[in-house]
């Protein structure tokens, strides 16, 4: 049989099944795929869910939170034409809807994180002020689904991540009058997504961790990192966590068991940038070289050194490629 007709007959069926499916249940399907990061997976449920529910601004927002996922995991922007694209559409859609008196909570819930996801994504490419401007937007839609229904718990993930980053970061923004230093607050609305969300439950659990790991309260992070582990043990999004907890935390043993699981999975994944395996590369050298295993320190370093990557990328590994230089050159006499 040709490929072509069995990817039709997988999607005639994954239709089929989608329309048996809750929303809530499909949506969280796809969510825990991206978690695993079986990405492609995770595209084929929402797409399948846009064509079973055409006029639900969730499933082009899911689109574009896989992709979004993606080039995070990949640290690149190869999918952002279709990011873009996504998120847009469910913005679009989600507009028409209001504008015809439809507006619910569930609508607002989507495109608050729409607008989120999108200033999310301009603030990490450079676009600062723009980025601020639109997550700004978002958690607006988003309390507006909470004014709607207060029982939307999902809703508190977006809203709490944004007061936390925004007061963290309060001194570069307070330029912005709505701006203020409520981190704590933005920690305890992660919390309750945590303990009473329903779609965003898991992404709450990471988002919390990676705010403990900024505060630097490693064992608190790191709890956080490996329940997430415990429920999708594969996860580069919780790995990267546990191994950069323990790291931090100068458990340089257990660190390196990590990173080197990493770097599996890593190399094992087509569309990596080559970004990741450098930081993966760069850490293993610093953990193996503080528990006293020189040759494989050095053979991360040139390891580090050998790897090739687009412009841009190359460009960005220059931390890990003058750590790993330095380090061969203060070791060159021990390693040889």
């Amino acid at each position: 049989m040709r490929k072509p007709l069995i990817c039709a007959l997988l999607a005639t069926l994954l239709v089929s099944g989608l329309r048996a499916q809750s929303p809530d249940s499909l949506l969280l399907s796809g969510i825990r795929l991206t978690l695993s990061c079986d990405f492609d997976a995770a595209l084929a449920v929402f797409r399948g869910y846009e064509k079973t529910h055409p006029r639900d601004p969730a499933g082009p927002f899911y689109v574009a939170a896989t992709y979004q996922s993606a080039m995070m995991d990949a640290e690149s922007d190869r999918y952002e034409k279709e990011f873009f694209e996504a998120v847009n559409r469910c913005i679009r859609m989600a507009d028409s809807l209001i504008a015809a008196g439809h507006a619910d909570a569930r609508l607002y819930f989507h495109l608050g994180n729409a607008w989120s996801y999108k200033g999310l994504y301009e603030a990490k490419r450079g676009g600062l002020a723009t980025g601020v401007l639109h997550a700004h937007r978002g958690v607006g839609y988003l309390e507006k689904a909470l004014e709607a229904d207060s029982l939307c718990e999902d809703a508190y993930l977006g809203v709490g991540s944004y007061k936390y980053w925004s007061g963290r970061y309060y001194k570069y923004l307070r330029w912005l009058p709505w701006i203020r230093d409520e981190r704590d607050l933005g920690i305890r609305l992660v919390r309750r997504v945590i303990e009473k969300g329903t779609l965003s439950r898991w992404v709450g659990m990471s988002s919390l961790g990676w705010i403990e790991y900024d505060r630097k309260n490693y064992g608190e992070s790191l709890g956080l990192f490996r329940k997430g582990l415990a429920e999708f043990p594969e996860s580069r999004f919780f790995l990267w966590g546990e191994a950069d907890c323990l790291f931090a935390d100068g458990d340089y043993e257990q660190a390196a068991g990590r990173y080197e699981h990493l770097l599996v999975s890593i190399l094992g994944d087509k569309r990596q940038s080559g970004y990741n395996e450098a930081e993966c590369r760069y850490k293993l050298m610093t953990a193996y070289d503080k528990t006293g295993r020189m040759d494989a320190a050095e053979a991360q370093a040139r390891a580090v050194l050998s790897l090739r990557a687009e412009p841009e990328t190359m460009k960005r590994m220059e931390r890990q490629r003058k750590a790993a230089s330095e380090w061969l050159d203060r070791n060159r006499r021990r390693t040889r």
